[in-house]
């Protein structure tokens, strides 16, 4: 992985609204391409949402998260809404 792009994804996402982390996500829903620059912020995003005590047990089973969905918010998980 692209360490300085991570490293500049994760200052985003610290200093990013709790809001602003949901849209992040849920512009990443069905996004077909992939290459390190969407890995960094993908991994960067997921880690500040957990860092933040959000549970991500609706989108990922520990090993892999799925973007399939659009998410929101309800008392501190993400939670599917289509």
């Amino acid at each position: 992985m692209n360490h300085s792009l991570y490293n500049k994804f994760a200052a985003q996402f610290a200093a990013a609204s709790l809001p602003s982390l949901v849209e992040s996500f849920n512009r990443q829903v069905q996004s077909r391409g992939f290459n390190a620059a969407r890995a960094a912020h993908d991994q960067a995003l997921l880690a500040e949402l957990e860092r933040r005590g959000i549970d991500l047990s609706d989108v990922s089973d520990g090993t892999t998260t799925s973007f399939a969905h659009h998410v929101g918010l309800e008392n501190n998980r993400l939670v599917r809404v289509d």
